[in-house]
């Protein structure tokens, strides 16, 4: 019973619903992102193969394709990274701070 007292403050408390907000915000941002990457990587290997099959630097076994690749790879990475970071640095203190207090309200 206790459990669902909490989840009943949790869901009526503003400042959390604010803070749900401002976590949607951020997931949005960081999904868009990286579907506009793959996007552009699946465009350009649909209408750019021959671009995409040149090799970079000139006379190297790597075409651009590959560099492209880890390219993805890499910021995939790295935008997990900047959620990681939001969240510990932002989100979770601050969750913590409304469970406390509505906990001890």
């Amino acid at each position: 019973m206790e459990q669902q007292e909490q989840i009943r403050k949790l869901s009526a408390s503003a400042k959390y619903r604010a803070l749900i907000d401002k976590h949607r915000r951020v997931i949005y941002l960081l999904t868009g992102i990286a579907v506009f990457q793959f996007g552009f990587y699946f465009l350009a290997i649909a209408y750019a193969p021959g671009l995409l099959g040149t090799t970079w630097p000139a006379g190297s076994a790597i075409s651009i394709v590959i560099w492209l690749t880890v390219l993805i790879i890499l910021m995939s990475i790295v935008i997990s990274g900047i959620y990681i970071w939001w969240a510990d640095k932002f989100y979770d203190p601050e969750k913590a701070a409304i469970m406390k207090e509505l906990s001890d309200g």
